[in-house]
């Protein structure tokens, strides 16, 4: 149907893992954004939602595409959603070397978020000017139990950004304990967490902690639509929200 003359017409939207806790919730949102519409999901779950079972082999044509697929398999679909002419926006964890580096090289609009939270944002930016005074950090992410990747993707990109860190080394009961940049990655999996992160910076006679939780999956809202809004302006590679709040935040 052909648009009247005048008339606006929405930004539209595909969300890839559509029926996942993130995809379902993102999803919602957008749709009841002002000058937004999802116009179909692409998740092998897809059932009983309001919006059209889209597939990877139908000619999806929108302005946005949202990947919001489990770790697993975000890796497989990263040279499909590559090849539509979408602006791109990756919320998944899990992202490998390889992926990102066909990202970086895509011809179009490409935002890697690993999290969409302003407050893990704002942590990852302070972090980096608080390595300068205290070299030796750690971190300690805990999720819910559903989360299976550890470290988490968040504590990963967070620990890649730190220059000149020492590792320090702390004991405990941990679901994982891995080590990213040359710094130590604690990981916690229990249903008392959403998502928490802790960023624990020591030298010899003092501690100081960045800690930022999560209780509700609404929190990521607010940076779902900055990222939309700064997307419209946007026609080559980044990564991270944070330097999506840099623009306005003077840290």
């Amino acid at each position: 149907m052909k648009n009247k003359l005048n008339e606006i017409t929405n930004r539209t939207v595909v969300v890839v893992g559509g029926n996942g806790n993130m995809g379902t919730m993102v999803s919602e949102f957008i749709d009841g954004l002002q000058g937004y519409e999802v116009i179909g999901i692409i998740d092998p779950n897809n059932s009983g939602t309001k919006f059209n079972s889209l597939t990877f082999s139908d000619d999806v044509i929108c302005d946005y595409m949202f990947e919001f697929s489990p770790s697993t398999v975000v890796n497989e679909n990263i040279p499909k959603l590559i090849n539509n002419k979408s602006k791109l926006i990756i919320g998944s964890s899990g992202v490998n070397n390889d992926s990102l580096e066909l990202l970086k090289n895509a011809n179009k609009a490409v935002s890697v978020i690993p999290n969409f939270s302003v407050g893990a944002a704002i942590q990852k930016l302070y972090s980096q000017k608080l390595t300068s005074i205290f070299p030796n950090v750690h971190i300690v992410e805990k999720h819910h139990k559903g989360k299976e990747d550890a470290p988490s993707g968040t504590s990963k990109d967070l620990a890649s950004s730190l220059e000149n860190v020492k590792p320090s080394e702390i004991s405990g009961d941990y679901y994982a304990v891995s080590n990213e940049n040359s710094l130590n990655i604690y990981s916690l999996r229990s249903d008392e967490y959403l998502a928490e992160q802790e960023v624990v910076f020591s030298e010899s006679y003092e501690e100081f902690i960045l800690e930022h939780k999560v209780f509700d999956r609404k929190a990521y809202l607010s940076g779902v639509q900055l990222v939309l809004q700064e997307m419209e302006q946007q026609n080559s590679y980044i990564h991270g929200l944070e330097n999506l709040l840099n623009k306005s935040m003077d840290i």
